[in-house]
Parts: structure tokens; C-alpha cells; sequence
């Protein structure tokens, strides 16, 4: 394994480079990206360089440089002809400062403090004790990696034997840019997109198209990132493989999609591996979309142009459905998405009973339970004879109106406290539900009794009675108009609630 120059400045505190990084005459590489292979020093007398066979950095002490003086110059010359990697100056040594400067494909390090005889033999141990670290590092790592290969392991498990064997931190990113194995160094799971171009990143391209990328590592992690990321791609390579292999299929992968829209106990961790074992981006923008006495065809046609299809399966006439929105749209281009799917289920289902009811757009899979339980409340809207729309989303206003506020209150002790409040004892006494039918009647006809009859079918006398036994009931009168909004709030609040209890 090669220990290069900006290695050694990251192994070795004491050294510092002062000269700009510079570049061998060919521009081949980088002068601190040159491989170094053991420290010498310079002598006194000469032969002043010592026997090299390349590689080596080459410690001058200012006991040198003033022995030699006038043929510092040549020194350096002779030094970058047979390959040395660096030269180690003393930081203090102002002759040095003045001859480096005749060199211009060397890097010229400084050591803080005295450059005694010593310190060849430190910097020697530290090279000797990282290749020992690599080797023990990397052998542990492989006999893990091995490990996890055996017991099938995918490319989330893999990211977590790196980590805990070599404490980098490991991203595993596909052809479209999606992370698969997004687990960092201290275990927390991250999100995102990560091109694997930024700063403090080892990375290798996989032949599928995907990357693996280690980092940001810092810089004395950089050797052991190069020493191992080449065996970690090889790794990544079958892990993918296994994970693509053992995806579920046919009525496996409709279950395990069903599992997904009801994992709301799940860990983050959890939902993006349920995800990604689905071949989905944990990342991507969903709806969840719920159709009754609907044909798949039917709904894969009219959904198609929202984005992928991925069924859930479904009982007594009802689909359930898994979309991922094609590319990451905005909100506006998904509204606009939605309606146009909702028109074209109106017109073409205007002679049936078939219903569609779309959840909001769920950024992110850790949404899709709450985009499932959203999608099934518009349904169990649509159950309702008085909801004429047979496409209907979360979302709009204008489908499901102050239902959409009241869903967000709908486990909370406050909302069953204003109902209790605002209707009194109309829902114990109402066993039928006859009087609370009178009651929305009349405050959707603005209050009108003449309207409200004709909408029930009833004679104007029977409402006249029925408003005025509502009226005890609730314990106000319900011909002021400034009781209405708390009354039908609190009517559309005891319908919503007595419909989850029906699902449930």
C-alpha cells in the first residue's frame, strides 16, 4: 500500500509544508501525491545522499545545509534526478529557505522545532505503524466482509461492517444517484443525493453504474480509505447482486408494498430498507392512491401520468396503490398532476360507480403511512352518499373542504371535546341519526327551510318540529346564524370520527 506525501503530513504533527504544492516537469501527478517509502538523512560529508532506491524523503539538517552551502542547490537537483519524494528541512534554516527555490519538482517540507538525528528513525516508526494499521485494519475488514457475504447480507449491512471495522464512513449511490446505503460513521442513517465528487471522498464506479463512496474522511484517514476502497467496491458488487436477487415478487411484492404504506412504527432506518428491498427511492416523492370498484387497467391508465405504479393490494372491490412520482417535481407541477388525473377519472367513469381517492404528495418514504391513512380518509369520504366527487385528493379544498383541518385534530381530546360541546346531547339521543341528517340539511341550505324540506323530502312542519327538538338537544337555537359554523364543524367532526371508527 502506498503512504504518500500528504499522508505523511497527516501522520507525522511536526512536519508542515510552507512551498505550494508544485508539479513534476511532465505533469504526471501531483508532487504530494508521490509514494514514500522510508526516511533517510543526509550527510555532513559525502557522499551527501545516501544509497536511495526511490520513494524515500530525504531529511537535511541545518548542520548540513551549512556544511554544504553553495551546493544546497545541486543536493536538491541530485535528490529529484533519483526519484527522492521530499526533502525535510529544519523550519528554522534560512539557508535552505534561500536554495529550494532553484527546484521546482520537489516539495519541500519543514520540520517545527530541530531536526536531530532522531528523527529519521520517528518518522520511519510512524510509516512502519501505519502499514501495520492498514494490514490489521484491512484483514479484520476482509474477514467481515466475508462474513456478511456468506450469511447473504445486502449493501446495508455491508455499509455497517465498514463502518464499525474501519470507522469510515460508507455511501453506496446507484446509476440514478440514489442512495442505497447511506450509513454514516456514527450509525445515523442520512438522506439525500450525493454525487461522490466532494471534498475528503474516496470513491470507485461500479460496473451496474452505481459508486461506492468513503467519506468525508479526514486527512489521516485518507491511506487507509485508498487501502481498502477497492476491495469494498468488489464487496458492493455482489451485495447489490444479492439484494437485486432476493427482491420480492408477484404477490410477495404486493404484500411487502402494503407493509410499507402501514409501517408507521418503523424506524427511519427500517422504512428506507423496506424501500429500497422494494427497488424504490427512499428519497422520492409518493401518493397513495385508493380506487373502489375499479379494473387494475382501469387504474394503471388513469394513474400513469402521476407516476410509477407499484400495487398494494386491496379486499371487497378496493385497489390500493403505491405511486412514485416521476423525477422530483414541485408542487405545483404535482397539483397540476393530480388534477388532470382527477378529470380524466371523472369523465371517464361518469356512468359507474368507480371512485379514486389520492393521497397528498408524500416527500420521502418515512410519509408514506401518514399519505396511506390520507388516501383511505378520502375513501371513506367517497363511502358517503352526500360526496358527489368521484375523484377526490387530500389536498384540495375543493374535495374535502374543513375535513382536511378537522383530519388533522382527529386523535385529539380537544376535537371530541368541542363535539361534546357543541351538540350537546343530539348524539346520544339521535340514535338514527335522523336529527343530525335535519341539521346538515338545514345549515347547507343556508339556513333556508324551505330548501332544507325540499332536500329531505319532508313537510316543512315536520322540519319546523324536528329544528325545534334539535334545539334542545344542543342547547342553542339553531335559526342564529351565528351558531352555525360551531355546528356543522361539530357535525362534520362526529361524521369523520364515526367513519374511522367503521374502519377500524
Amino acid at each position: 500500500m502506498e503512504i504518500t506525501v500528504d499522508d505523511l503530513l497527516a501522520l507525522a504533527p511536526g512536519l508542515v509544508s510552507r512551498k505550494p504544492v508544485c508539479l513534476v516537469t511532465d505533469g504526471a501527478e501531483s508532487c504530494n501525491e508521490r509514494s514514500v517509502t522510508w526516511a533517510v538523512t543526509a550527510r555532513t560529508s559525502p557522499p551527501h545522499i545516501p544509497l536511495l532506491r526511490g520513494g524515500e524523503v530525504l531529511l537535511i539538517p541545518a548542520r548540513v545545509t551549512q556544511e554544504v552551502e553553495e551546493n544546497l542547490p545541486a543536493i536538491l537537483r541530485e535528490a529529484a534526478r533519483r526519484e527522492v519524494s521530499a526533502v525535510i528541512f529544519a523550519e528554522d534554516d534560512e539557508l535552505a529557505k534561500q536554495s529550494y527555490s532553484h527546484v521546482q519538482d520537489i516539495p519541500i517540507l519543514y520540520w517545527r522545532g530541530d531536526l536531530s538525528l532522531d528523527k529519521e528513525t520517528e518518522i520511519n516508526r510512524l510509516l512502519t505503524e501505519c502499514r501495520g494499521n492498514l494490514y490489521r485494519i484491512g484483514t479484520e475488514l476482509e474477514r467481515r466482509m466475508t462474513d456478511a457475504a456468506a450469511g447473504d447480507a445486502g449493501v446495508e449491512a455491508l455499509a455497517r461492517v465498514v463502518t464499525h471495522s474501519s470507522g469510515l464512513s460508507l455511501k453506496v449511490i446507484d446509476a440514478l444517484g440514489r442512495q442505497l446505503a447511506p450509513q454514516a460513521a456514527n450509525g445515523d442513517i442520512e438522506s439525500g443525493v450525493d454525487s461522490g465528487n466532494g471534498p475528503g471522498q474516496v470513491c470507485r464506479g461500479l460496473p451496474s453504474g452505481a459508486k461506492v463512496i468513503l467519506g468525508p474522511v479526514r486527512p489521516e484517514q485518507r491511506v487507509l480509505a485508498r487501502f481498502v476502497i477497492d476491495r469494498i467496491a468488489n464487496a458492493a458488487t455482489a451485495a447489490l447482486q444479492r439484494d437485486n436477487a432476493s427482491r420480492p415478487r408477484g404477490s410477495r411484492r404486493n404484500e411487502a408494498t402494503a407493509a410499507l404504506l402501514s409501517s408507521r412504527n418503523l424506524t427511519a432506518s427500517d422504512q428506507r430498507a423496506a424501500a429500497l428491498a422494494l427497488g424504490l427511492d427512499p428519497d422520492a416523492v409518493f401518493f397513495v392512491a385508493i380506487s373502489k370498484h375499479a379494473t387494475e387497467p382501469e387504474l394503471a391508465r388513469a394513474l400513469a401520468a402521476l407516476g410509477t405504479l407499484h400495487p398494494a393490494g386491496g379486499a371487497r372491490q378496493q385497489l390500493t396503490t403505491l405511486l412514485v412520482a416521476h423525477g422530483r417535481p414541485g408542487a405545483e407541477s404535482l397539483a397540476s398532476r393530480v388534477l388532470e388525473v382527477k378529470k380524466r377519472w371523472e369523465r371517464d367513469h361518469a356512468t359507474d360507480d368507480a371512485t379514486l381517492a389520492v393521497s397528498a404528495p408524500a416527500f420521502g418514504v418515512a410519509r408514506i403511512p401518514g399519505a396511506a391513512s390520507e388516501a383511505d380518509f378520502v375513501a371513506s369520504l367517497q363511502s358517503q352518499a352526500e360526496f358527489s366527487r368521484r375523484a377526490a385528493s387530500f389536498e384540495s379544498l375543493d374535495d374535502v373542504g374543513a375535513m382536511r383541518l378537522l383530519y388533522q385534530l382527529r386523535d385529539s381530546n380537544e376535537l371530541r371535546q368541542f363535539i361534546s360541546e357543541a351538540l350537546g346531547t343530539l348524539e346520544n339521543r339521535d340514535q338514527r341519526g335522523t336529527l343530525r341528517a335535519t341539521l346538515r340539511a338545514f345549515l347547507e341550505s343556508g339556513g333556508s327551510q324551505v330548501d332544507a324540506s325540499h332536500r329531505l323530502g319532508i313537510h316543512r312542519n315536520t322540519l319546523a318540529y324536528r329544528l325545534r327538538r334539535i334545539g334542545e338537544l344542543v342547547g342553542r337555537d339553531v335559526g342564529d346564524p351565528g351558531s352555525w359554523l360551531t355546528l356543522h364543524l361539530a357535525l362534520r367532526a362526529s361524521e369523520m370520527l364515526e367513519l374511522a371508527a367503521q374502519d377500524r
